[in-house]
């Protein structure tokens, strides 16, 4: 899957940031399913599919943790 420009700022800024990991491609993924101008629906979905499996095991292991730290 080739990155356009646009989606490479995207990242460098948000890492630049410091942000946490999940957060980022959350939102990454929520930017490209919202952004109905500049990608192509057949691209917008091709992304946010790949992201999605790449933030459900992140989301699981993050309440994992967080229900973890309630029962201590």
């Amino acid at each position: 899957m080739d990155i356009t420009p646009q989606e490479e700022s995207m990242i460098k800024a948000f890492r630049e940031a410091a942000l946490p990991p999940l957060y980022v491609l959350i939102r990454i993924r929520n930017e490209i399913l919202n952004d109905t101008v500049n990608v192509e629906k057949s691209r917008r979905d091709d992304v946010v599919n790949t992201l999605e499996k790449f933030i459900a095991p992140l989301w699981v292991d993050f309440h994992g943790e967080k229900y973890l730290q309630v029962e201590e």
